[in-house]
């Protein structure tokens, strides 16, 4: 009986596990804290008997409860409103100046007065000249990555609208991405602005942190896209810039707005540097999607080629089931039954195959792959641990 218990209460804390993960993922703003969000203190009555007591209304109020542990997470780590652009002018980002008209428009910066400008991305590359443009209009289209400095996005806005405790250092645009769509939204594509912004609130330490802004095909935020996709192409990538963004911020900061500025210029170079690095990101992993045939989606779902299980191995991996491929770079998992699977550094999976013992046995007579140090194990299982959690 002790054991059965044991068993249970396994499995709901797995679908617990689970169910936060999944509600944390819709959130916008979810990247400020998914890497350190490390419990949750949920009280909730589970009724045994009378009105309540059934599984859809249990649901519901668990549901709910989640979800306002989690948008009081975000609300905390935030020195912005996630989803939305600052207005100087209004000294908000709640006001009808702060959000794009609809799918296809981006922030360009802002005018004298302060107040966000949005355009059209393809209208945009079209006046930068980008060679690429044309291809927006393809099928799929093609995806254009861009990146403005502060001085860009400051533009031509006067001081005396300037709020120096909410400083915009830089800006990646990307377009188009597909999505799904009704026949009444149209064409189902969009863009979408990622801006680096550098705060201090309330005598807090400066942060630097992304904010992700665009629109649905709807006209919802972007969070609304789950509804219709199981995962959004930018979420991975989204998550290694901002991890990456946490190490800008020396230690031992002072906690005023005067540290902004003194650390501008060396916070803009980096930051740039950033926001280049994950627009190649983004480039590449559409790429990679639209480098798949039919016949390997259609596998890929069916189940056929074991990429399923991939995450699930990785995550249970140990120093004799990582090997590093010699020739490639990547990181091999061995899981049961032949499962074979390859991971990037960063922790990105790649492909999944079956390999019989001898293959693998002889790949490692060959050299053509060798055990993992115990380092690489480390940083791969905090990888995994990043893409999952």
């Amino acid at each position: 009986m002790e054991e059965r218990g044991e068993r249970l209460g396994e499995a709901a804390w797995e679908l617990l596990q689970r169910l936060v993960r999944e509600r944390l993922a819709r959130k916008a703003g979810a990247h400020l804290v998914e890497p350190q969000l490390e419990s949750l203190e949920l009280q909730l009555s589970l009724p045994l008997a009378g009105p309540g007591a059934d599984a859809a209304s249990f649901a519901e109020r668990l549901t709910a409860a989640v979800d306002q542990l989690l948008d009081d997470a975000v609300e905390r780590a935030a020195i912005f409103r996630p989803g939305q652009a600052y207005c100087h002018r209004c000294e908000s980002a709640d006001c009808a100046h702060a959000s794009p008209a609809d799918c296809r428009q981006i922030f360009v910066g802002y005018s004298p007065t302060g107040t966000p400008r949005w355009k059209d991305f393809a209208q945009f590359c079209l006046e930068r000249k980008h060679p690429l443009v044309d291809k927006l209009y393809d099928d799929p289209p093609a995806l254009i990555s861009l990146v403005q400095d502060r001085r860009a996005l400051h533009g031509s806005m006067l001081d005396a609208f300037q709020n120096r405790a909410f400083e915009l250092l830089g800006q990646l645009t990307v377009g188009f991405f597909s999505v799904r769509a009704t026949a009444a939204e149209g064409r189902g594509v969009l863009a979408v602005s990622v801006q680096v912004v550098a705060s201090t609130h309330r005598g807090s330490v400066p942060r630097v942190d992304l904010n992700l802004l665009g629109r649905s095909p709807s006209g919802q935020g972007l969070e609304q896209l789950w509804d219709r996709h199981e995962e959004l192409p930018w979420r991975r990538s989204i998550r290694w810039a901002q991890a990456a963004l946490q190490t800008l911020v020396p230690r031992g900061t002072p906690r005023d707005g005067r540290s902004i500025a003194r650390m501008l210029p060396e916070l803009e170079r980096r930051v740039i540097g950033i926001l280049q690095g994950l627009g190649r990101r983004l480039e590449r992993e559409q790429r990679a999607r639209s480098r798949r045939t039919k016949h390997a989606e259609q596998r890929h779902v069916s189940g056929s080629r074991p990429t399923p299980k991939a995450i699930d191995d990785a995550r249970s991996v140990n120093e004799e089931s990582l090997l590093v491929d010699a020739r490639k770079g990547t990181l091999v998992v061995l899981g049961q039954r032949g499962r074979t699977h390859f991971f990037t550094s960063e922790g990105q999976h790649v492909s999944s195959v079956r390999y019989s013992r001898d293959a693998i046995a002889r790949k490692l007579k060959l050299e053509l792959w060798s055990e993992a140090t115990r380092d690489q194990l480390a940083s791969f299982r905090r990888m995994i641990e990043l893409q999952v959690s």
